[in-house]
């Protein structure tokens, strides 16, 4: 909780820069967006039952689309949905899982030449994950995600968009004995905007 808090107040003096700053984006433009990454974390397990914990290492790969509405010409709020496949390998074994995530983001514009802004986005989700271990059980949590990237304008319409993205995820499992998993780690995500003129 204490990352998330300090996520949101440094949030606070970016976005009265962005503002500042010249804008290719009007008051009321729609940008749609859709990126791909694929991430290295690290992984720490807890067992309720015992007390003992394992880490391991997670391979994720994830599809995202995003919307957000500039209220105004550099600050953009919307939501956020991604799908993520992951691959885990802890102390002893191996798993597969499927993530479903979910929540609120806000993004932020700083245009730095005529075709090229940068970004930074701030994202709090509430996440469904499956296990698939021969037996499948689920878990659910919530988490947070940074962002800070580029975007290259090959249309005054469309961006090409690469970012450096940090995730946070919290989870808590539904079987007996439980387990609560934290997952942090650091990936690349690249995708495309469309941005629509809605006044």
């Amino acid at each position: 909780m204490k990352k998330l808090l300090v996520a949101l107040v440094a949030l606070f003096p970016l976005a009265a820069f962005a503002q500042s700053q010249p804008s290719k984006l009007s008051v009321g433009t729609l940008e749609l967006a859709g990126d791909t990454n694929l991430s290295f974390l690290s992984a720490d397990t807890t067992f309720k039952a015992n007390g003992g914990s394992v880490s391991g290492t997670e391979t994720t790969w994830n599809l995202r689309g995003l919307g957000l509405f500039y209220v105004t010409p550099n600050v953009g709020v919307g939501g956020t949905l991604s799908y993520v496949s992951d691959d885990t390998s802890v102390t002893g074994f191996k798993l597969k899982t499927d993530t479903f995530a979910i929540g609120p983001v806000v993004g932020l514009e700083f245009p730095v030449a005529p075709q090229i802004d940068l970004f930074g986005r701030a994202s709090l989700v509430y996440a469904s994950r499956t296990f698939d271990t021969g037996t499948e059980f689920k878990s659910s949590g919530f988490g947070f995600g940074l962002e800070a990237g580029a975007k290259y304008f090959i249309v005054k319409s469309v961006s090409l968009d690469g970012a450096l993205v940090f995730q946070y995820l919290s989870l808590t499992s539904d079987s007996t004995p439980g387990f609560d998993i934290t997952s942090t780690g650091f990936g690349v995500n690249l995708g495309v905007s469309i941005y629509f003129d809605t006044k």
